[in-house]
């Protein structure tokens, strides 16, 4: 299949990706509902390799569809397996706890410099072209999962799409704009960095580790008044809740229950974007979304590359996921993007979600090395200002993103 980028679509495309995540009955019941007529999946080992699993996804999506005499099609493979898989990275080798969520303290106790000199001797050498492929997922964009819905949807639909534009007040994509607050020197730095966003009109999300540092109750109110919110960026920032059970997961979670009452918080993300089943079982009961997993990513704490392949929401375990899907800030530092350079993948994958209508969803952290660095600021608030002069985008929080995701769910 052509991973060419799909046509524009309208609100019926995102009602038909909202219902592929409750189970493989539901899926079938969505392409038939969109087709007009039964459709049946046809049965389909999964392949476990991550190459194999990706190309599942760049193929015709309609070829070698069979019409039954009695009007039904039969699909010649099942799709929602392969979309399990991939948007639960079970492509990824399961391995045991790595060294660096074996240390007993939190990892940021180390100067933000330093650790940016320490990460690739953790998470290994880099490529030499980080947007090659394979490996798979490619970067910065991965757009075989996301083509293959769209253009199943396509070739299917019994009635045309409505042309405008499929989020709230005809907008293209949301616009979801994040920090992670992993030290108390991010904290410090955090208002600042609030002060150039609300100055342009967006609507940030700050994630606070909850026994981190001390927070800065002053500031988190600033975030809800200008429209923002506040997320849980774990209890601490030590990389091992993603690797116990769910009882003790949530039993860490809950340490932080009076955090979460006081300022709202409806929305967690995993420290170093480290997931598990169990933390998600933990994660699900307590929040209305996660935000924990990159739609693709390179050189990671994981291997190589990692991500769920889509810049869609979806849910894992019943957990609402948003997906973050614009490269962060310290991942292009790590890579060598320096002064303009830095803005040239930014600007590549908002165009790509700006014409598929997924997620503009920007990681960010306000440390005195990253975000917090004026001339590294200065750059995203310069694509930031081009996204916004655009005038398409639903600049928006992740709840609301989340709350609108599911009323597509129930519609």
């Amino acid at each position: 299949m052509s991973t060419a980028t799909p046509k524009r679509h309208g609100p019926a495309l995102l009602r038909f990706l909202a219902r592929w995540d409750r189970d493989a009955d539901a899926l079938r019941q969505a392409v038939c509902d969109v087709a007009g007529r039964e459709v049946h999946f046809a049965r389909s080992e999964v392949p476990t390799d991550s190459e194999a699993l990706f190309a599942l996804f760049d193929r015709d999506p309609l070829g070698a569809v069979t019409q039954q005499t009695d009007g039904s099609w039969v699909l010649p493979w099942n799709p929602w397996a392969a979309y399990r898989h991939l948007v639960e990275e079970r492509y990824i080798p399961p391995s045991g706890p790595p060294l660096h969520a074996k240390i007993p303290l939190p990892y940021h106790l180390v100067p933000g410099p330093l650790r940016m000199m320490l990460y690739p001797l953790i998470a290994g050498r880099q490529d030499e072209d980080p947007g090659a492929r394979p490996p798979s997922p490619g970067w910065p964009i991965e757009e075989r999962l996301d083509a293959f819905r769209a253009g199943l949807f396509e070739g299917i639909a019994s009635k045309t799409d409505d042309a405008r534009g499929p989020w709230p007040g005809g907008a293209r994509y949301p616009l979801l704009f994040t920090c992670d607050v992993d030290t108390k020197d991010g904290m410090k730095a955090a208002g600042s960095v609030l002060d150039d966003l609300v100055d342009l009109g967006v609507k940030p999300c700050f994630f606070l580790v909850g026994k981190g540092y001390k927070w800065d109750e002053g500031f988190c109110d600033a975030v809800r008044q200008a429209g923002g919110e506040i997320g849980l960026h774990g209890d601490t920032h030590d990389n091992r809740i993603s690797y116990v059970d769910a009882a003790r997961a949530g039993k860490r979670l809950d340490r932080c229950r009076d955090q979460l009452v006081r300022h709202g918080i409806l929305g967690f993300r995993s420290p170093s974007l480290l997931v598990s089943d169990a933390l998600y079982e933990a994660v699900g009961e307590r929040f209305a979304w996660d935000s924990s997993v990159p739609d693709t990513d390179t050189n990671t704490l994981l291997g190589p590359r990692r991500g769920c392949g889509t810049t869609f929401p979806f849910r894992r375990s019943g957990t609402l996921v948003l997906p973050t899907t614009m490269p962060a800030d310290d991942r292009l530092l790590l890579l060598g993007y320096r002064g303009l350079d830095l803005v040239e993948p930014l600007r590549q994958k908002w165009q790509h979600v700006r014409a598929t209508g997924g997620l503009c969803h920007f990681l960010t952290h306000p440390e005195p090395h990253l975000l917090g660095r004026p001339v590294v600021r200065d750059l995203f608030l310069s694509l930031l200002k081009e996204i916004l002069d655009a005038g398409d985008a639903w600049v928006a929080t992740p709840s609301m993103v989340a709350g609108y995701w599911r009323s597509l769910e129930e519609a």
